[in-house]
């Protein structure tokens, strides 16, 4: 291949031509990799303390708060492709990428904040439309920042190599620093809730938090470093067509279903976790005499679920070279599709057999979060082939409308089935809510994780075809000399 013509992209000289790219540095990988302990921070306490802070700290009906979640995920659909469109499309001298992860870093901050800081009032269940007018307005807002930077950092991850295995570190090494940053979101709002007292606990938290996240962001976005060449390759001329386009890829939509399956079975427990921990589990007398007063047991089932994501990671990896990415993803679907129909069997003071079930539950989510993406990465060369053009921004805007959707879809549901049944914040629950809290966060997640196994046995794309899309790109491996 011709070397790089000198022109710079956004001088508005034609791209320069691709050349293959391995080998990245160890500086690279961890720089890029620390922009997700952002979002991993921010999206764990949305995703598991949102509702429950509302509902039990804030007094809005989980009805309403349901709605409101639904809501703002069906505006990330709109926001999603148009974010996608823009970013493909951006010619600048940072790239087409840093600029948008560096702008929304410090407004990111600032929106959390104001999430997780609702105004007091005297009587909340007088002021329910307020309070469902103000989560609407902090959420939409926040999640729309959110996709201001995570699209297209999302998307810089599939553009670093063009190497098989190495694309499974990059997004391994990424997903290390987003179970990092869940861990830490499993202790410090634990650790400042208890410190500070309910809702200023949560608002110390929204602070603290946010402005971790924006100087994550910044130092990824600062450090890294993107390749000129792929500017100006995308040509779609809107963004819906863009993703009407990457839908044509038929390994895309069969992965795709496979992904949006396991993302709707992973969203329960996230949105039941700590209610399961309250009102089914309860705290047992020898728990609070084992452990800090500050570290409620949702936060330490948090704790051993992310741990044992971390400590998997290595063993996908290796599985992956060994197997290929599909048959190990596929072992990590069984894995939780079997402890999710085992929870079935939690019920008062079982913090034993929870514990052993989430060190499981945990080692499928650590595979979860790293080997999909990373097949989603070779698939946009595929697409290359066909096409010409680079739209890696506009498959992780669908990936990550899957992954919101499930979370809409699921929480929605999961809250409007508390409120139908009778679920009541604060006090004992009835049998009957209890039984359905349990149903909801162990059969439904097993029928969903079954499903997507069954729907990834029609993807087939292996590292065989991915080195013959990328000869046929001009980024194949040179010949053994040998």
């Amino acid at each position: 291949m011709p070397a790089a013509p000198d022109s710079s992209p956004a001088a508005g000289g034609p791209p320069p031509q691709s050349q293959r790219r391995s080998g990245l540095g160890w500086s690279q990988v961890l720089a890029y990799g620390s922009g997700n302990f952002a979002f991993a921070l921010l999206g764990l306490v949305v995703a598991v303390n949102l509702q429950f802070f509302y509902t039990d700290y804030v007094g809005l009906s989980a009805g309403l708060v349901s709605w409101s979640l639904l809501f703002a995920r069906l505006f990330d659909g709109i926001t999603d492709p148009v974010m996608a469109w823009l970013s493909d499309r951006t010619r600048t001298r940072l790239g087409r990428r840093r600029p948008f992860i560096l702008g929304s870093a410090i407004p990111l901050g600032v929106a959390f904040y104001f999430l997780f800081t609702p105004p007091e009032v005297d009587d909340a269940a007088q002021h329910q439309g307020a309070l469902l007018l103000y989560l609407l307005a902090l959420y939409i807002t926040t999640y729309a920042i959110w996709t201001v930077g995570a699209i297209p950092y999302f998307s810089l991850g599939a553009e670093l190599s063009d190497d098989y295995q190495e694309r499974t570190r990059v997004i391994a090494v990424r997903e290390g620093w987003a179970l990092a940053g869940l861990l830490a979101a499993t202790v410090l709002p634990a650790w400042l809730i208890h410190s500070y007292g309910g809702r200023t606990g949560y608002s110390f938290m929204g602070g603290i938090l946010g402005a971790a996240t924006a100087l994550f962001l910044i130092g990824s976005g600062a450090l890294v470093r993107e390749r000129p060449e792929f500017q100006g390759r995308s040509h779609t001329l809107s963004p819906y067509a863009g993703w009407a386009a990457t839908l044509r890829n038929p390994h895309f939509r069969r992965i795709l279903l496979a992904f949006t399956l396991s993302a709707i079975a992973g969203a329960v427990p996230a949105v039941l976790v700590i209610y399961v921990s309250v009102y089914i589990i309860g705290t047992p007398q020898w728990y609070t005499e084992a452990l800090p007063a500050w570290i409620p047991t949702w936060s330490f089932y948090l704790l051993v679920y992310f741990s044992s994501g971390v400590v998997s990671l290595p063993l996908w990896n290796f599985m992956s070279s060994r197997f290929g990415k599909r048959a190990t993803w596929a072992t990590a679907i069984v894995l939780a599709t079997v402890t999710s129909a085992c929870c079935a069997a939690l019920g008062e003071g079982s913090v034993g057999l929870f514990t052993v079930l989430l060190v499981f539950g945990g080692m499928s989510f650590g595979n979860y979060i790293s080997l999909p993406a990373s097949i989603v990465a070779d698939l946009i060369d595929y697409d290359e082939v066909h096409t010409g053009q680079r739209r890696e921004a506009s498959y992780f805007a669908i990936w990550a409308l899957a992954t919101k959707f499930g979370n809409a879809f699921t929480g929605f549901a999961a809250l409007q089935v508390l409120e139908h049944v009778g679920y009541a914040p604060g006090v004992p629950q009835t049998a009957e809510v209890k039984a359905w809290m349990l149903g909801m966060y162990s059969w439904f997640p097993a029928a969903f994780y079954l499903a997507s196994g069954l729907a990834l046995m029609r993807f087939s794309f292996t590292r065989d075809d991915l080195a013959e899309a990328q000869r046929r790109i001009g980024r194949g491996e040179a010949p053994s000399s040998g």
